[in-house]
């Protein structure tokens, strides 16, 4: 019988694999690559590798693929597996794509080897690699955390007179300088998953609202 997966297993999966980014035009460059022309595939027959995660396999070689040159896309190509890419057509810009740099995903980061660290941030963020290019850090806790904190715990304190980043100085803003010294151009943003409990009618970080005296002490947080 299939195993199924829980809500933990996904957040699991999500720590340890990270959010992160390539841009637009470094999608463009890696599939140059695979083809050998600039800006796009080149001539049919250029092979395509592939690596999966799923289930019980670890990014383990799938088999190639081969671009192919053929028609313009038609209403059925979904339905044939067809994946065709028209770089004369563009859409909206993108700056990049990417996940979050959570409590949990830099914790486990931390716990790995300093070799195996070098490694996987490498392929995540090197230029050559997968050229990731954007993260979101989280301002205190979310629900991917060890624990819940905030930059401002206890009681009301409208004034941030605690307000304090101690709790990412351990291994955190670590990570985040060692993705950076692989890819200095990544591109980081700051969001609150919640505001301390103290600026919520309840009194916790865990759902309520937030209380409107507090809305401008928030905004001068982020």
């Amino acid at each position: 019988m299939p195993r199924k997966t829980s809500r933990r297993d996904f957040l699991g999966l999500s720590a340890v694999g990270l959010a992160a980014a390539a841009a637009p035009n470094q999608l463009l460059n890696a599939a140059s690559k695979l083809g050998g022309q600039q800006g796009g595939p080149s001539s049919a027959g250029s092979e395509i590798s592939m690596w999966v995660t799923s289930g019980d396999a670890h990014f383990e070689p799938a088999p190639k693929l081969t671009w192919n040159s053929g028609p313009q896309a038609s209403e059925h190509a979904f339905e044939s597996n067809q994946i065709t890419l028209n770089p004369s057509t563009k859409f909206q810009q993108i700056l990049g794509f990417g996940g979050a740099f959570t409590d949990a995903t830099c914790y486990m980061f931390n716990q790995l080897s300093p070799a195996a660290r070098d490694q996987l941030f490498h392929e995540l963020f090197h230029p050559s690699e997968m050229g990731f290019s954007i993260g979101r850090v989280c301002v205190g806790s979310s629900d991917y955390s060890t624990k819940l904190y905030s930059y401002d715990d206890g009681e009301a304190d409208p004034d941030l007179k605690r307000f304090s980043i101690e709790h990412d100085r351990s291994y955190i803003l670590p990570m985040l300088r060692l993705a950076r010294k692989v890819s200095p151009d990544l591109f980081l943003f700051s969001t609150p998953w919640s505001p301390p409990g103290w600026m919520k009618f309840n009194r916790s970080m865990l759902g309520g609202a937030m209380r409107n005296n507090y809305f401008a002490v928030m905004r001068s947080t982020t």
